[in-house]
């Protein structure tokens, strides 16, 4: 049976209908209930970045900020001055047929201080100084061969040019990774942040209010690790006045900037986190709904009722 619903998944039309019978069962099984309608008062951030995922309707400018390649340009005309990491090499995967030829093709930056991620999809980020033969790359080879609206019906994907961009690293204190900043914004108000820290490592994820950086539930169970501190009030200022920027255009988007060494670096523009399956951070843990996600879901929510009374 599951092999036969597989097989149903990647040869169903890529419509709004059966996207959503596609996707459904997904959110079935993480909330104990199908996707509701967004307008539904019972509605949360969950069914609205459900309902706008399962839409093959994306803007020009959404899918050239879905392409990691494209999205810097586009970063930098929204918001001059924002640093954006520097590209060393961009592969079409056309011409890469196996993980072995795509560890022939990056073998220049095997070793080096450089990133390896699909432009068409999320996930899969490879750092190529840990890289040491084709096994290494085999995740990255599966995801940016394939159309990654195919998985969960995230259509701002479909039919994406398939590339392999290679960065260099943002540089950081002490070698360190940066943090991550997530903004989650409605029309270029960004409400909470999700402070990243660690994320290739021993991950930490908190929420705060913004603009004043206090934990957005303080009953959510969580304590900054050691070592661990927000950026200056000036870093924040910049951090802020970028996600404001960048987000203007839409109705609904993550801003992902990271807290460089030596600026703010642009990261990415989600406009469907988790796939809609996401939960917010709390000691409760993410294998089910909790209070705290309820806070989040409830700012996001009563922001985007203000919008569509505007």
């Amino acid at each position: 049976m599951a092999a036969d619903g597989a097989a149903f998944d990647a040869a169903a039309p890529m419509t709004r209908a059966f996207n959503h019978v596609v996707a459904g069962p997904h959110f079935r099984r993480r909330f104990g209930r199908w996707p509701l309608p967004a307008a539904d008062p019972r509605s949360t951030i969950n069914d609205v970045i459900f309902g706008r995922m399962i839409n093959p309707r994306w803007t020009a400018l959404e899918r050239a900020f879905v392409d990691k390649e494209t999205a810097k340009r586009e970063a930098q005309r929204l918001s001059p001055g924002l640093r954006v990491p520097e590209t060393q090499s961009v592969v079409a995967m056309e011409d890469v047929p196996s993980p072995e030829a795509l560890f022939e093709t990056l073998r220049p930056f095997v070793g080096t201080e450089t990133i390896a991620k699909p432009t068409h999809a999320s996930g899969g980020t490879v750092f190529l100084r840990d890289v040491t033969g084709p096994d290494d790359l085999r995740r990255l080879f599966w995801l940016a061969q394939g159309d990654y609206a195919a998985i969960l019906r995230e259509m701002q994907y479909w039919r994406l040019p398939r590339k392999i961009i290679v960065e260099a690293l943002v540089p950081s204190a002490a070698g360190t990774l940066p943090d991550d900043y997530k903004f989650h914004c409605v029309r270029g108000q960004p409400l909470v942040c999700q402070v990243d820290h660690s994320r290739f490592g021993k991950p930490w994820s908190r929420l705060y209010r913004v603009p004043s950086f206090e934990p957005m539930d303080r009953d959510d169970g969580l304590e900054p690790p050691p070592g661990h501190a927000l950026p200056a009030a000036e870093r924040i200022a910049a951090m802020m006045a970028a996600a404001r920027a960048l987000s203007a255009p839409f109705d609904f988007v993550r801003v992902d900037l990271y807290d460089g060494s030596d600026g703010i670096y642009f990261g990415e523009l989600t406009f469907t986190p988790a796939a809609s399956l996401g939960i917010a951070p709390a000691a409760a843990g993410d294998h089910a709904e909790n209070a705290t996600h309820r806070v989040y879901s409830g700012i996001v929510m009563a922001a985007l009722a203000g919008d569509r009374r505007g």
